[in-house]
């Protein structure tokens, strides 16, 4: 039989089936595929995502969180990470389009009560409490907002300068922060080195966990130094409140320090608060890209970490 005429239609075999416009911000396109190149999202992702470079790009932060303690992290704290058009979530779009923000910040503040680590410490050598003290709460204050002692005499400060001039001032009755601190936390703390000396030489394994852990800690929060901001993203934060506490620390439950965490408070949110952490992000350089998701990273071992100092420390977890 001769062949018909006729049109003899390209096979589409192997096509997508599915063409679409993406009118998406070009920058989150830009940002998908430096992820893609760099590794740092699994391809898979973008079926899931519903091919949509926004999606692909929330996938990427989402495993990479997973991939660097976030399941530890959680345990303790409450931290979100965003990939933002704005370096301030609450105004509106940055003149600057080229660049995009990574921004990591609390829903609410974890907790830590020192308090009885502290005394079990003293019976080991009298500055190791302070030592101890600086190690935890000196690495997570370099990524994130902590309130602690120090915080709560600041509070105090500002309430008596605000009391100086009123007519009877034995009316005011403020918190006694100072008479909280245990005396062993105003001793000069010891140098890393010797604290690790000590370490070796602690025979009751918990505070050896305890000592050995901030250790752990103190070396995790070193590998990387948080970037610097540009002048124009930190004038986007001219009028703004300082960062939310990622964590409170106290040496007792409902102490002094928790009170005044728990009044000043009550102002965090009468402006928009800066972000705990902010980083630049040109997404279309890769090592721009890079170094956003390495600092991502290391802030994320150090709150791990510190959620594993947090598991430890002997009453943290009682109630009431």
């Amino acid at each position: 039989m001769g062949q018909a005429s006729g049109v003899i239609l390209p096979k589409l075999d192997g096509m997508p089936v599915e063409c679409r416009i993406s009118a998406e911000d070009p920058r989150a396109i830009k940002l998908a595929q430096t992820l893609t190149v760099l590794g740092l999202a699994e391809p898979g992702a973008w079926d899931e995502a519903k091919r949509s470079p926004t999606g692909y790009a929330h996938a990427a932060l989402k495993w990479w969180l997973a991939l660097h303690g976030g399941e530890q992290i959680r345990q303790n704290f409450a931290l979100n990470a965003t990939i933002s058009g704005s370096p301030d979530l609450y105004g509106g779009e940055d003149d600057r389009r080229e660049l995009l923000y990574l921004m990591v910040d609390p829903d609410s503040a974890g907790y830590m009560i020192l308090g009885p680590a502290i005394e079990m410490l003293e019976h080991v050598h009298p500055r190791l409490p302070a030592s101890f003290y600086h190690l935890l709460v000196g690495a997570v204050q370099r990524w994130v907002r902590v309130y602690d002692y120090r915080d709560a005499l600041d509070r105090v400060e500002m309430l008596r300068e605000w009391a100086e001039g009123e007519g009877d001032q034995e009316q005011y009755e403020f918190p006694d922060v100072e008479g909280c601190v245990p005396p062993s936390m105003k001793l000069k703390p010891l140098s890393v080195k010797h604290v690790q000396r000590i370490a070796g030489s602690i025979n009751d394994q918990l505070s050896y966990q305890l000592v050995q852990a901030a250790l752990d800690l103190n070396k995790v929060w070193r590998r990387l130094s948080r970037p610097a901001i540009s002048e124009e993203t930190r004038e986007a934060f001219m009028d703004s409140n300082p960062p939310l506490p990622t964590l409170l620390v106290t040496f007792k439950r409902h102490d002094a320090v928790a009170g005044c965490f728990d009044d000043e408070s009550q102002a965090f949110l009468e402006a928009s608060p800066e972000p705990n952490l902010i980083v630049e992000i040109d997404p279309a350089d890769h090592a721009s890209v890079r170094k956003a998701f390495d600092t991502l990273a290391v802030l994320c071992e150090t709150m791990a970490a510190a959620s594993r100092v947090a598991a430890l420390l002997p009453g943290n977890d009682q109630e009431g």
